[in-house]
């Protein structure tokens, strides 16, 4: 099985002229604007004054863009962390579970050896304490695929199931809070402190940073390399004297690694505990945000704050409006069917 998505915008893959390329986007682009403008109508409202309180109400205030960077964290990481494996022709769907392994992960270290440790390191080993819990949990579906050709489709979504119920026994068991449903908080040392405003922390900066990173990687090692070829044409990648099954591993990891990372900095840099659904499907929409960005890893941000405006804005149209928040999730989907439809985003499978 392999996916490849592409961007036409700026890629000699598709073929055609500069005009041609960016035509492939903003077409699609603009029959999304027509069919979400025909749905907002349908439900009675004004399109436009839908639309102009969603950017006010991610855009409009220096505390609701700080609110709207806060979500493209997790966003940009789960981007990262479907975009990796795709490259590689490989289904992460297990973005969720791999997350909320990584938030179990960040809390469970904080709460044993949080009394023992100064804050500020207590902070980090939190962080990669979740970073390697969501890499190992990203190689279970590996090895099952690589050890008995299981599909990663399936077996990550199973995975998802199982991380659910960790996070359930968590939130409910010895290290429940008990007034409220969560874990008891990490050390107030270990959080990330705020800045600029309340709330926005140095998160956002480490989820950027990670994804210019990757940017690096996938374009300028050999590994990365391995792994893209590997998405495209599986002999070639060998007579080339790839490791194929090395390269699997090395993608997996990788993207299980910045789920994981999403739920660690979701638990040191914005709750501070370990809250039911807290994940938000943070998971699933980093699969849409890895097809807008054509895999990627630089354009993963640029595509994570779109959806981060989509949604934070979403939130208070019910509000401002008057109409549900849901409509955000038809934005969102609108807006990839339609890049899909017209192949802006190429998905071969």
């Amino acid at each position: 099985m392999t996916v490849i998505g592409t961007v036409a915008a700026g890629t000699d893959r598709l073929g055609g002229s500069g005009l041609e390329r960016a035509a492939r986007v903003v077409l699609p682009l603009v029959g999304a604007f027509a069919v979400i403008c025909a749905v907002i109508a349908g439900l009675g409202a004004n399109p436009f004054t839908v639309l102009g309180s969603m950017v006010t109400g991610s855009l409009g205030s220096q505390y609701d863009l700080a609110e709207t960077l806060m979500v493209t964290m997790p966003l940009v990481l789960c981007g990262l962390a479907a975009a990796i494996p795709f490259s590689a022709g490989l289904w992460n769907i297990g973005g969720d579970g791999q997350l909320y392994v990584g938030a179990v992960a960040s809390v469970l270290v904080g709460l044993t050896i949080g009394t023992r440790v100064p804050g500020t390191l207590l902070s980090c080993v939190c962080v990669l304490a979740g970073v390697a819990a969501g890499c190992l949990w990203a190689l279970l579906a590996a090895a099952v695929k690589i050890a008995v050709g299981g599909n990663e489709v399936i077996v990550t979504l199973m995975l998802n199931l199982l991380a659910g119920l960790a996070a359930d026994y968590v939130v409910t068991g010895p290290w429940a809070q008990g007034v409220s449903p969560q874990t008891r908080s990490i050390p107030s040392g270990a959080t990330f402190s705020s800045f600029w405003q309340s709330g926005f922390n140095v998160g956002f900066f480490v989820a950027v940073a990670v994804a210019l990173a990757f940017g690096v990687f996938m374009s300028s090692t050999r590994t990365g390399f391995g792994i893209r070829a590997s998405g495209r044409n599986l002999d070639a990648t060998r007579l080339a004297g790839f490791r194929v099954v090395r390269l699997w591993l090395a993608a997996f990891g990788l993207g299980g690694a910045c789920a994981g990372l999403a739920g660690a900095l979701l638990v040191v840099a914005v709750h501070g505990a370990l809250i039911p659904g807290m994940g938000e499907q943070y998971g699933y929409t980093g699969i849409a945000v890895a097809l807008l960005a054509g895999l990627r890893p630089r354009l993963v941000i640029p595509a994570a704050l779109f959806f981060a405006i989509v949604e934070v804005g979403g939130s208070s149209l019910s509000a401002s409006a008057n109409v549900s928040t849901a409509i955000s999730y038809v934005i969102e989907g609108v807006i990839v069917i339609a890049l899909l439809a017209f192949r802006a985003i190429r998905v071969r499978t």
